[in-house]
């Protein structure tokens, strides 16, 4: 088999995102249909019934399109590689010499370091990333009990209790921080921020906090429904937020608490349905690249060193640098959809400093 010939048969990286978005939305189907089939339940006195007092045609509903939107979010990520795979060649490859490097490059994206040396902005985005990696956590982890047969299942008695406080904690936490957000570009607006505010992020910062104020709403309702059905519900006392809501409304009935429920349920679902959908075609797409493109920031030549340039007097170059797209390597790509708008290249740019038209943001979201 001839080099040229394997290569084709390789996956490319296009490949493997749709691949992997395929996987998750197949698993999520899947997810959906063997409890339907098992009929294991949680028989527990102290645990929490998945979909309870929603009706069959919501969680068909759920499970139907929940897959497609991943499988679609992967389709669309792939567009943005594909774009990368344009860009000229560069060597990013892992090697036994750099991959411990490497990997401490990738846990500082994940972790924000950079950012966290603003303290204001790094603590915000902290409250938000964490707080919804956590959040999707816990409907993991609810999800994967839902799976287990009557023998294995974990959530219940204290270790439900400790879910659910941590599940209340993460979401103030994630509310909190999307509000902070929301002041920080609106109401308090630094320089850097208020010159490149655009629709789409009052979108993102709509969509992250309708998924918070939804969320506690389901929960309120789900809780006061099952008080009016006459279920001993005192081990949801653990839900710091949930509980003390669901007893403001604790005195309805409970043909009304039920509507109010599974309307909130299904505004919790939209929103994080809208939230897939714009995933891969907005900035939120960063949540993903930024820590790839940290992982594929180490390089043979020095930080910040211009590569080599031919003799001018001998070359037979019509141009220099970058005239078209694929003149740029594919890392070079990937640096633009890593890119977060937050305005502080620009910021420390000396030339921006002493006034000359130069603005290092706006020389990236252009080449984007």
């Amino acid at each position: 088999m001839t080099t040229e010939t394997a290569a084709k048969k390789r996956f490319k990286p296009y490949q493997l995102s749709i691949a992997f978005g395929v996987g998750i939305g197949t698993f999520t189907l899947i997810s959906g249909i063997v409890p339907q089939l098992t009929g294991w339940e949680n028989t527990s006195l102290i645990h929490r019934e998945v979909f309870g007092g929603i009706p069959t045609a919501f969680k068909v509903a759920f499970y139907t399109v929940i897959p497609m939107m991943l499988i679609w979010g992967s389709l669309r990520f792939a567009d943005r590689v594909r774009n990368w795979e344009r860009g000229a060649p560069d060597r990013r490859k892992t090697t036994p010499k750099n991959v411990k490097r490497r990997l401490a490059d990738y846990r500082s994206g994940v972790y924000m370091r950079t950012l966290l040396r603003d303290s204001a902005a790094g603590l915000m985005h902290s409250m938000i990333y964490f707080g919804f990696l956590v959040l999707l956590g816990v409907t993991t982890v609810l999800e994967i009990d839902h799976q287990m047969p009557e023998a294995l299942k974990f959530l219940h008695g204290d270790v439900y209790r400790g879910y659910a406080l941590v599940g209340d904690v993460a979401g103030v936490v994630f509310t909190v921080g999307v509000v902070w957000a929301i002041l920080r570009r609106y109401v308090q607006r630094p320089y850097r921020i208020r010159i490149k505010t655009k629709p789409e992020h009052a979108l993102i910062l709509g969509v992250l906090l309708a998924i918070g104020i939804t969320g506690f709403g389901a929960e309120m309702f789900r809780i006061a429904q099952g008080q009016a059905a006459g279920v001993n519900l005192d081990h949801e006392k653990w839900s710091v937020v949930g509980y003390p809501l669901a007893q403001l409304v604790n005195g309805a009935s409970a043909s009304t608490l039920t509507t109010w429920h599974q309307g909130w349920w299904v505004a919790h679902v939209l929103t994080f349905i809208v939230f897939l959908a714009i995933l891969p075609i907005t900035m939120l797409r960063h949540m993903f690249t930024s820590p790839l493109n940290m992982y594929l920031k180490d390089r043979e030549r020095p930080k910040g060193a211009m590569k080599a340039m031919p003799n001018l007097t001998e070359t037979s170059l019509e141009s220099f640098g970058v005239n078209v797209i694929e003149e740029f390597t594919w890392k070079q790509l990937l640096d633009l959809d890593a890119c977060t708008m937050c305005g502080r290249c620009t910021s420390v740019c000396p030339a921006h400093a002493t006034g000359k038209p130069l603005d290092p943001r706006e020389i990236v979201l252009k080449s984007g």
